[in-house]
């Protein structure tokens, strides 16, 4: 038997139709605690209306307590094998628990985790699939990756309730109060899988919801401290620092981008005003906890990007604040960055791009205008892979040069088949690369800030999991031009032997594309887990370099 555990407080809007959806769920064998913590409008008659209606129905009546409290007495007071909770203002698809309870039995595990639909109301906003997903489940022993990509909600996995059961693994009543339970119960499931289809239907915007309780926010940091101190009391923290910290950027980050940037939300002025409060806190949060083992104060840094898309990812995962990316130049060689001057012969009105960042991208390498500023941008560390060396060049006369790149061909440019191309692989490319990488050292010598290079290479293998790869048709033209890199890595770092090198030694498991990268199954892509490791490991070889 399932029991399905559903919070009730002021819903009556919703009510209906999240009950409707439980009761006609195509499993039928389900017990459906309804707990009404102390609703003022009419979620009680309605509640009371469908216990009457259908006998699987338990009703619960009690003062307000808060989300955890009631969630905690509906563990408390189910009887079934397995547990679902609901919000009172979702509904559900209605193959939900037939689906999640065959894949959970046929896995032999203790949580299932499924998809979601995101709801701005009645509307479906998003179709949000696992970016994080095993083919076979695993426990968090054998993939600290689980901890590290766990939803901190409850509504999105059915549990074994003998996980649960008989354990001192309680809510709190903070926003955020499943965060903690959600971790524990990680650690302790022997096996959790997961079915990438979406079969919940998500309010997240709905007023009243607790993720729009704006000024509930700082709770955030209690809830990751919290956190924190559970994974000290039972010697896990050392364990899984790596994971703890990924979940609190995670969240930080998320609540910095709704308060700072998401213009689809409510978001309240006087709570918009506070966003460098929010930011502060949350900083003071990652120094109590890791300043151990990363240094923390560099997020308050600046840093300007050259390179792939893949470093603007990266930075993106490393910083809370994202406007301390000052500057990036992506799909740009250096060779096309370091040419002469601007290219004449080619009007930047011709580009024909909407996104507005590829055609920044075109435009900068057309324009050269890195190669134009008289100093380096005003940023404490630049950051550079060599990534976008694979492209193509087109020589547009002696000492100019653009780089192909897939913006570039997508760009509606009609002059560009006139003129010579040069391949990667093509046996002017190193000297090229020789000669422009003298005038870019010259450059980077006016830079008072460090230089980081980060290793990226083209993957040899892409997946839909991160259990199961498969390699690129193309496979021996992409060692090919990897051990061309190679090359180009080793004379870059020569010719700037104090830059900071960074690659993925250590987590060796995460270099594959994403199948379902959201720009294409490319070998120039990675996925979620590698740009989230790599934002760790910057910050761990820039601290070594520090002598920590």
């Amino acid at each position: 038997m399932v029991s399905v555990i559903v919070p009730v407080y002021n819903t009556e809007k919703y009510l209906d139709e999240c009950i409707r959806t439980i009761v006609n769920q195509t499993y039928k064998n389900l017990e459906i605690i309804l707990i009404n913590d102390g609703s003022t409008d009419g979620s009680g008659a309605i509640c009371k209306r469908w216990e009457e209606a259908d006998q699987r129905i338990r009703y619960i009546e009690k003062e307000n307590e808060g989300q955890g409290v009631t969630r905690n007495l509906g563990i408390a007071k189910a009887s079934g094998e397995y547990i679902l909770f609901v919000d009172s203002d979702d509904y559900l698809d209605e193959t939900l628990i037939e689906k999640a309870f065959g894949h959970m039995t046929e896995q032999k595990a203790d949580i299932c985790v499924f998809a979601h639909y995101g709801l701005d109301e009645d509307e479906i906003v998003d179709e949000t699939l696992l970016s994080y997903k095993l083919l076979e489940g695993a426990c968090v022993k054998e993939n600290r990756a689980l901890l590290s990509n766990m939803m901190p909600v409850l509504w999105d996995k059915l549990f074994s309730s003998a996980l649960m059961k008989g354990t001192d693994i309680q809510m709190s009543n903070r926003i955020c109060e499943d965060l903690v339970f959600n971790a524990r119960l990680y650690v302790r499931a022997q096996r959790i899988c997961m079915l990438d289809v979406p079969l919940y239907y998500y309010r997240y915007k709905r007023k009243g919801n607790l993720s729009t309780s704006y000024d509930r926010y700082l709770e955030v940091a209690q809830s990751i401290s919290e956190l924190n101190e559970v994974f000290i009391q039972e010697r896990k923290f050392e364990e899984y620092w790596i994971q703890l910290y990924d979940i609190a950027v995670t969240m930080f980050k998320d609540i910095l981008l709704r308060v700072g940037k998401r213009m689809d939300l409510d978001v309240p002025a006087e709570i918009r005003g506070r966003y460098s409060e929010f930011w502060r806190v949350y900083k003071n949060c990652l120094e109590q906890w890791f300043s151990e083992y990363l240094d923390i104060g560099l997020q308050e840094k600046r840093y300007a990007l050259i390179g792939s898309y893949n470093l603007r990812i990266v930075l993106h995962r490393f910083l809370l604040d994202e406007n301390l990316l000052r500057e990036d130049y992506g799909y740009s060689s250096i060779v096309s960055l370091m040419s002469d001057s601007a290219v004449q012969e080619i009007s930047l009105e011709e580009i024909e791009l909407s996104n507005a960042y590829r055609k920044r991208c075109v435009e900068q390498d057309i324009g050269k205008t890195f190669c134009e500023q008289e100093r380096l941008p005003e940023a404490d560390y630049l950051v550079v892979d060599l990534l976008d060396e694979i492209w193509s060049l087109k020589r547009i006369r002696d000492d100019s040069y653009i780089t192909e790149s897939p913006f570039l061909q997508k760009a509606g440019i009609s002059k560009l088949e006139s003129y010579e191309r040069l391949p990667f692989l093509h046996e002017s490319r190193r000297d090229l690369f020789k000669k422009y990488m003298t005038a870019f050292v010259e450059k980077v010598k006016a830079f008072r800030g460090s230089v980081i290079v980060i290793r990226n290479f083209l993957c040899e293998k892409h997946g839909k999991y991160y259990d199961l790869f498969t390699e690129y048709d193309d496979l021996q033209e992409i060692k090919e031009i990897n051990q061309e890199l190679e090359w180009y890595y080793q004379y870059f770092i020569s010719c700037l032997p104090e830059s900071i090198v960074v690659d993925s030694s250590e987590f060796p498991e995460f270099v594959f594309t994403q199948e379902d990268f959201p720009f294409g199954c490319e070998p120039f892509y990675y996925n979620e887990g590698y740009y989230n490791r790599m934002a760790i490991e910057i910050n761990r070889r820039i601290r070594d370099s520090k002598g920590h």
